[in-house]
């Protein structure tokens, strides 16, 4: 089995740690994003609302008493999460925000719904903006903020010194950019010559410009598919 290097936030980090280490992988983890939450105003009853992200959900819903309350949520593990918090009224959408804006246009106007979209401080695809370029009253509500942390623990930067990491995982844009960027600044790019990256989408294997020994990604943006090629 392989040593893989983990890069998501520590709240995320620690779950597919567990499953990483039941499937027989050694498992070190390298937060590149912190995840902190802000105040916000929670939008009116009368607002569908969209999450795209574990995140969005935690921080942009749990505040909200109404659990039968229209939530669209990107991919199947963001719907776990708004059911884990008790919403019961959950449309479930492809992977990725894209992908979900058909569903969301079909219902803003045949059903004349209004979005409210719970993100962070950083958006890469702008769902509420596509939205409004066809008419459909939708706003941003930013409900936390990621930081980038480009820095690595003694033991992260011992094990890619002594070349005991096989493959580091990205699960998003930002953190494989945060990552190359902590690399370089260390002075030590050169510590990905021995490292295989594997990407969640090509979104993300974009990011990764960095003299990596090989760089994939998943032929779906989930987890699962993800998890397919440790086996490859």
């Amino acid at each position: 089995m392989s040593t893989i290097l983990l890069t998501r936030p520590i709240d995320e980090a620690m779950p597919t740690a567990e499953k990483l280490e039941a499937m027989g992988h050694t498992v070190i983890i390298a937060p590149m994003i912190r995840i902190d939450p802000v105040s916000f105003e929670i939008p009116g009853d009368d607002r569908s609302l969209i999450v795209t992200s574990k995140n969005g959900a935690r921080h942009g819903l749990a505040n909200i008493g109404n659990k039968a309350r229209p939530i669209f949520a990107v991919g199947e593990q963001t719907a776990e999460e708004v059911r884990k918090l008790g919403f019961s009224n959950v449309v479930v959408g492809p992977g990725t925000a894209r992908e979900m804006i058909p569903t969301l246009l079909e219902c803003g106007i045949s059903e004349k719904r209004k979005y409210s979209y719970l993100c962070g401080t950083n958006v890469s695809y702008n769902i509420s903006d596509v939205l409004k370029g066809e008419g459909i009253d939708a706003v941003n509500v930013v409900t936390y903020q990621a930081r980038p942390m480009r820095a690595f623990s003694s033991g992260v930067q011992e094990a890619m010194e002594e070349g005991e990491i096989d493959i580091a995982l990205f699960y998003s844009p930002r953190t494989a950019t945060t990552f190359e960027e902590a690399a370089a600044e260390y002075g030590r790019s050169d510590w990905l010559n021995r490292i295989d990256a594997i990407a969640l989408s090509t979104r993300v294997k974009e990011q990764l410009i960095g003299p990596w020994r090989s760089v994939r990604y998943a032929i779906m943006p989930t987890e699962k598919a993800l998890f397919s090629m440790l086996e490859d």
